[in-house]
């Protein structure tokens, strides 16, 4: 397993977890983690995020497709990407990332 800080690496490719249900809301997203049993609001750039996380892309990648797209500089898209994918993974929504809090631990 990889620790959240480990999944952020430019190089890394982060994948969401099985056990995570997506249900988009306008701009925003609604996560459903089946293992801890509780419901994830994104706002909108979270959502933008966990929407480009298709375990090919890298997080390099990602952050350089999601700068062009909104005409922000790379290196600022990067940081944000790089915070919020360590969010996730400290969440545990990420196959391979050793959450911060076992899935036992919320119930």
């Amino acid at each position: 397993m990889t620790s959240p800080a480990e999944i952020c690496r430019p190089d890394a490719v982060p994948v969401p977890a099985a056990h995570v249900c997506t249900a988009n809301l306008d701009d925003q997203a609604v996560l459903y983690d089946l293992e801890r049993r509780r419901p994830i609001l994104l706002n909108v750039s979270a959502s933008v995020v966990w929407g480009a996380l298709d375990g090919v892309h890298t997080v390099a990648e990602v952050a350089s497709a999601l700068a062009e797209r909104f005409g922000v500089d790379t290196a600022v898209v990067l940081r944000d990407v790089e915070a919020t994918i360590v969010r996730f993974g400290e969440l545990g929504l990420l196959r391979g990332v050793t959450p911060v809090f076992p899935p036992d631990a919320h119930r």
